[in-house]
């Protein structure tokens, strides 16, 4: 049985040799398992992916937000001190020589902070500023500002402007300390431009009140740069090619770390060394901006033929414009997945080898059983030694010879007898096990070629074998019968393979219906009750 013809007849979809047919449905069990088997690994795959990728942004985006909370807790802290200091009566805005080297103190201490102000609710303010090694007092007394140079603790080069129109009532760390945040809660604005340096910061407020005086109220706030910011975060590291990016929510501009140029994007990266293109850069902006309520969502986006996972989260509980957002190439999630396909691997490995080992073992116990099953077709490659070695076998219950189909040997005319006897066969053939008729191969298995028969052609063949195929035992039943005409030994042969027919198959001749079955070597006719318990027990 060759492969090529194996192959062909699978692909037909119905082959008639029964070991072919168990054959076909081995392949089949194992393509339905392989399927499967594919279909799981890339459901669990996609899943896992969506699933890694999540877990991995989340984890991103909690350990950026607690690097923030690292940074801002000790200047929280000194904000804090700076108001317990405030409600001891230890700050002075009418001494501003004091403040400064308070606040200068507090500066060197945390030196994160670029700023730190001092005001109450009548518009009075005092703040010190370090900005290019340079420490500056700011002064708003109604309307009226102050900038000294101070050095050595004291203050020089006072500079009055008696027109100044600031107030820092209106400032929104003032505003946001006295009616958004709770009392003893700090306020934290959105990015803004600082005065003096400015630099990109955020500023940070807190309301107290003196304990002498509860009913008049103060503010202390300190500023820190989104430079300071980023220079504290930038060894951050997520994936070898991740991207961790700062933006505001509107795309705003936000100053560059490295040239402290504004930058047209609106996003900075938190990484050091590490750049994104303007594109991507672009389709982050517009993710941030289209989306309602971007935190939590994992989204994946596509750039110059890459796929990005992306997940957007508030720097901070307190502010709603400045967002970090996580950008990973699928390339750095798939080498995390390494371990999920060995593991996806592994069972796949182990449901394939199951059906490899039950394959085995089907065809292992049953090989005695398919050795005697009776065989139905002679492949059309390679036939010459298979049809060889069927006539050294001799006939049996599912093989028999003809000398030909239409002509008696003996008086070299056709008669009706020769073509009834094979039809015979066939229909015995058909109510048994199947088998295959040989015509032109006498008894002894000499080939002697269908000459006798003069047909004039093979069509002319096949033709006068179909018609007495639809006349004796039916169109309906041609289906399970094939013809073949092969050469061997220079000789041509009829080769006609029968299959097993669930449904009896009669022999019509004239008004008579003969019911024919295989009994050792030949065909035998049975009666109407020996034909009805033999099939009741087929």
């Amino acid at each position: 049985m060759s492969f090529t013809a194996t192959l062909f007849d699978l692909i037909k979809g119905c082959p008639r040799n029964i070991k072919r047919r168990l054959l076909r449905d081995i392949l089949l069990i194992l393509f339905v398992t392989s399927g499967a088997i594919l279909t799981i690994v890339m459901v669990q795959g996609i899943k896992t992916q969506n699933d890694i990728s999540t877990a991995l942004i989340n984890d991103s985006n909690r350990l950026v937000k607690k690097r923030f909370q690292s940074f801002t807790t000790p200047l929280n802290n000194t904000m804090r001190l700076l108001a317990k200091w405030g409600e001891s009566n230890l700050l002075r805005l009418d001494d501003p020589e004091l403040l400064a080297r308070q606040f200068q103190a507090l500066m060197e201490i945390q030196p994160t902070i670029s700023s730190i102000a001092l005001a109450d609710t009548e518009a009075n303010e005092v703040s010190l500023s370090h900005h290019n090694n340079q420490w500056l007092l700011y002064q708003h007394r109604k309307g009226r500002s102050i900038t000294s140079s101070v050095i050595n603790g004291k203050l020089i080069n006072r500079e009055e402007n008696p027109n100044d129109s600031y107030n820092p009532a209106q400032s929104v760390w003032f505003r946001g300390a006295m009616t958004i945040a709770p009392a003893g809660n700090l306020f934290l604005t959105d990015p803004h431009i600082l005065r003096g340096s400015e630099d990109v910061g955020i500023t940070a407020s807190l309301s107290w009140s003196r304990r002498d005086t509860p009913n008049n109220s103060f503010i202390s706030s300190f500023s820190f740069t989104i430079k300071e910011l980023m220079l504290f975060m930038e060894d951050l590291e997520i994936t070898e090619n991740g991207q961790i990016l700062l933006l505001q929510k509107d795309g705003s501009l936000l100053n560059n770390l490295r040239n402290n140029n504004m930058q047209p994007s609106g996003a900075v990266s938190l990484q050091k060394g590490k750049n994104i293109s303007e594109q991507l850069l672009s389709a982050v902006t517009r993710k941030l901006q289209e989306s309602p309520s971007p935190a939590n969502d994992v989204i994946s986006i596509k750039n110059d033929n890459t796929t990005w996972w992306l997940g957007f989260t508030p720097l901070h509980d307190l502010t709603s414009d400045l967002w970090v957002a996580i950008v990973i190439p699928q390339s750095d999630i798939f080498s995390n997945l390494r371990n999920q396909w060995l593991r996806f691997g592994m069972l796949a490995g182990s449901i394939l080898l199951t059906g490899i080992l039950m394959t085995i073992f089907l065809v292992r116990r049953y090989s005695h059983q398919l050795k005697d099953l009776p065989q139905q077709h002679i492949d059309s490659y390679g036939y010459e030694n298979e049809i060889a070695a069927l006539i050294r076998a001799g006939e049996s219950s599912t093989l028999e010879f003809k000398s030909t189909m239409r002509t008696n040997l003996k008086s070299g005319k056709t008669g009706k007898e020769i073509e009834l006897a094979w039809l015979k066969t066939v229909t015995a053939f058909m109510n048994s096990d199947g088998g295959i008729l040989l015509i032109g191969v006498e008894d002894d298995g000499t080939v002697i070629g269908i000459d006798a028969d003069n047909f004039a052609n093979e069509d002319k063949c096949r033709l006068h074998f179909k018609n007495l195929i639809n006349t004796h035992i039916g169109a309906e039943s041609s289906r399970f019968i094939h013809l073949k005409i092969l050469t061997i030994q220079e000789k041509t042969i009829l080769i006609i393979e029968c299959e097993r027919v669930r449904r009896p198959v009669f022999l019509s001749v004239g008004k008579n219906e003969d019911f024919f079955i295989r009994s050792g070597p030949s065909s035998m006719k049975l009666s109407m009750s020996q034909m009805i318990n033999y099939l009741a027990e087929r």
